[in-house]
């Protein structure tokens, strides 16, 4: 057996600079940093959110229904445009044919329920088109309240024009429908009705697009009120937008 000497222990002073264990050696981290954090819990339910997507969605579908009424009151107004043009074209026609012996027309034709019927026509196409071409450019007049504004001012003319054009036109045919001295396109040629062929040329067309003519405008009565409560509606999306944009952390009443 072999022994290793006993080496004696370092003097005092080596003995000071012997390496001990010191609490460095062992990793003592705070408290902050091995608290454990809480889980994230998800963003608690603000019901402004899901207002403002309700009013986006209304305003969504106000702008297509503008687009969609502007549309059909675009057509309406063309066939009035078109019969009320035909009617005053054969009027022309007639009135300078040289075939009858007799005057086929009164010596004094009252030509405004028609001249009144067609300028109606024109507006009102020219308004919806204005309004068609607004809302689909991409430019900042697609803002709502600018919409909003020309919608309103358009609904409220074609309401008036359409009421004031069916209440003239009626007014004067109503007037001259049984005279002999005078008349309208309508009311002169649809006493023609029931002759057959004995009824002057292009008088039987006069009457149907005369009658055409103001029907169309009589049910652009009842599309423009309903413009007219589109317009409403737009204006109350746009406020309720306005409100939930200047409430911001605030709570909103529900709809």
């Amino acid at each position: 057996m072999s022994f290793q000497p006993f080496d004696p222990p370092p003097p005092s002073g080596e003995r000071s600079e012997s390496k001990r264990p010191h609490l460095s050696i062992f990793r003592f981290t705070s408290f902050q940093s091995t608290r454990r954090t809480p889980s994230q819990s998800p963003p608690a339910y603000v019901p402004n959110d899901v207002l403002a997507s309700r009013n986006q969605l209304r305003a969504k579908l106000l702008h297509w229904l503008r687009i969609a009424t502007s549309l059909v009151t675009l057509l309406a107004s063309i066939v009035v445009i078109a019969c009320t043009a035909r009617a005053l074209r054969n009027y022309n026609t007639t009135r300078d044919n040289a075939n009858w012996v007799l005057p086929l027309w009164p010596a004094s034709v009252d030509l405004r329920p028609t001249h009144m019927t067609l300028a109606c026509g024109v507006i009102i196409a020219t308004t919806s088109i204005v309004y068609i071409i607004s809302a689909l450019a991409p430019t900042p007049l697609r803002a709502l309240h600018t919409l909003n504004l020309v919608f309103t001012i358009f609904a409220f003319l074609a309401t008036f024009l359409t009421i004031f054009t069916t209440a003239f036109a009626s007014t004067i045919n109503s007037h001259l429908s049984n005279s002999t001295q005078a008349g309208t396109l309508s009311s002169w040629t649809c006493k023609w009705q029931g002759f057959g062929s004995a009824a002057p040329g292009h008088f039987a067309e006069i009457c149907v697009e005369s009658k055409a003519a103001l029907k169309v405008v009589i049910l652009m009565i009842v599309m423009e009120i309903f413009s007219v409560l589109l317009a409403g509606w737009g204006w109350w999306v746009g406020a309720r937008l306005n409100k939930a944009a200047g409430d911001g952390k605030g709570e909103a009443i529900g709809v």
